[in-house]
């Protein structure tokens, strides 16, 4: 498996930290993960407050990381460099 720039496996999910300059900017972010979300039909798990967002991957129904979470991760990650 190939794992996209910034990410790690913790406790099996694909996990990212992810912070800015304030509670504004992280929750901009979360609002453009969910449209991406929405677009892949693949919803992670997120965490947010003032300066981060901590997102988790994770495909449930097959009870692992899979294809679906790497590709989400890679569009998050394309998303950041926009």
């Amino acid at each position: 498996m190939d794992i996209p720039e910034g990410w790690t496996v913790v406790e099996e999910r694909l996990m990212r930290e992810f912070e800015f300059d304030n509670f504004s900017s992280a929750k901009t972010f979360v609002d453009l993960i969910s449209v991406l979300a929405e677009e892949a039909n693949h919803h992670p798990e997120i965490h947010f407050g003032w300066g981060y967002a901590v997102v988790e991957l994770f495909t449930h129904d097959e009870g692992r990381i899979t294809e679906k979470d790497i590709d989400l991760a890679r569009s998050i990650n394309a998303s950041m460099e926009a």
